[in-house]
This record gives structure tokens, C-alpha cells and sequence, in this order.
């Protein structure tokens, strides 16, 4: 996905989510605030999020990823669905990118970026009246390595494959019922299908990463999937 489709997307599900928004507060009748539990809050449970923002990715290890590249930015992209009160499954895109530090260990190109889609699950806890701390983890997810900026013009980019294990935290703000901010941290291993001498499998066959970042949150609807159909 381009990053150019994110952002269109992105603002076909921000009409979305603000018309729903304002639907909602238009047919909700007002009442009495419920006290907010840690594991989960009647008062502020939510049924989809949509997720936008940018990241700091930082390499780290004795592999072809924490020797030879250095994080520069990244995007990410999620949208997530509550199942059960604060359990939550979720669908998640986005790219980050890197410059080469070492040449002599990864090879000819100055630039590599990496774009992840994953699937994952996760709970929300609710330690405060206005903040929610979330756990998460990927379930299964793809990485494309593109290496470009070679020294020989008869190479423009290189792809490179691997599965993605993402194991995740944030915490969100709510600064509006439906609006909230967040940081979050990431630590993700990619497990590569680069081809290489024997002697090297080691060094290439698994890339670590973390990455820090900041955005917004879009939530819609007030009640979780299992309680539609139960109530």
C-alpha cells in the first residue's frame, strides 16, 4: 500500500467516523456517568478505532538490520475492532525507513524501506477516567524490504521478503469522546528470506527493530461486536 492510498483512505474513514460520531450524539439521551473499572467501562467502550500516525524506528542486534541500517521515520495505519468489551482484533499497515550505515555488510544502495501489514489482537485497560493502556501483538504479518539509491545504474530496487512478529503498548488520551491522542512502543523481529552464502544465514535470516511513536485515535460506536448481538 502507497502512501498515498493511506492518506486516501484515511479521509474517506475520517467522513465516515465523524458522520457516525455526530449520528450518535444526536440519538444518545444523557445520562449519569458511570464510574470507569480498569478491565473495562460500559460508559467508554467503543466498537471500531482507526488509527493514524508516524514513528521513530531504531535497529538494534548483531544482525544485518541493527549493524547496517539506521532508522530515519515511519507511518502506520490500523483499524481495530472490540469483540469483547476491551479485547480487540485489528488490521494494520504502514512503512518505515532507513538509511545504510554500512555498505561493506549489506551491500551497494544507500536507502532501504520497509512496508508491514498484519494482522493482531489485543486488550485495552482503563486505568484512568482518561487514559487507556493497551496491549497487542501480531498474529501474521509480512514485511518488503526495498533497497534502492544503488551505485550501478543497472540496478533501481531491490525486494527482499519476511514475516513479521510485532509485540506492542500504547497509551491513548481521550481528549474528546471520540477523539483521542496516543504514544506507543513496538518491538518487531523479522524473520527474512534474503538469499545468501551459508556463512551468512545468521547474520541475515532474522532483523530486530523498535520503534516509537505518536498520533491520533477515531473511535466509532459505544458498544462492543458480542453486545450488538446479545442486547
Amino acid at each position: 500500500m502507497t502512501l498515498r492510498s493511506i492518506i486516501n483512505t484515511l479521509i474517506i474513514l475520517l467522513v465516515f467516523s465523524v458522520g457516525n460520531a455526530q449520528d450518535e450524539s444526536i440519538g444518545r439521551v444523557a445520562k449519569t456517568r458511570s464510574s470507569s473499572a480498569f478491565f473495562d467501562s460500559e460508559e467508554r467502550q467503543r466498537f471500531f478505532a482507526i488509527t493514524v500516525g508516524g514513528r521513530k524506528p531504531f535497529t538494534s542486534g548483531d544482525n544485518f538490520m541493527g549493524k547496517g541500517l539506521e532508522g530515519e521515520s515511519g507511518i502506520d495505519f490500523k483499524v481495530q475492532m472490540y469483540i469483547y468489551k476491551n479485547f480487540f482484533i485489528g488490521l494494520a499497515t504502514g512503512a518505515s525507513y532507513f538509511d545504510v550505515k554500512n555498505q561493506e555488510r549489506l551491500g551497494s544502495y544507500r536507502k532501504s524501506r520497509i512496508a508491514e501489514n498484519y494482522a493482531y489482537f489485543g486488550y485495552e485497560f482503563l486505568p484512568t477516567d482518561k487514559l487507556r493502556l493497551g496491549l497487542n501483538m501480531s498474529i501474521d504479518g509480512d514485511l518488503d524490504y526495498k533497497n534502492t539509491g544503488f551505485s550501478t545504474a543497472d540496478i533501481a530496487e531491490q525486494h527482499d521478503s519476511a514475516k513479521l512478529n510485532r509485540y506492542g503498548l500504547y497509551l491513548n488520551y481521550e481528549l474528546a469522546r471520540h477523539f483521542m491522542i496516543y504514544i506507543d512502543y513496538a518491538y518487531n523481529v523479522s524473520k527474512t528470506n534474503i538469499d545468501v552464502p551459508s556463512q551468512l544465514d545468521d547474520f541475515f535470516s532474522k532483523g530486530k527493530y523498535h520503534s516509537i511513536g505518536v498520533g491520533l485515535v477515531f473511535t466509532i460506536g459505544s458498544r462492543d461486536l458480542i453486545s450488538r448481538f446479545l442486547n
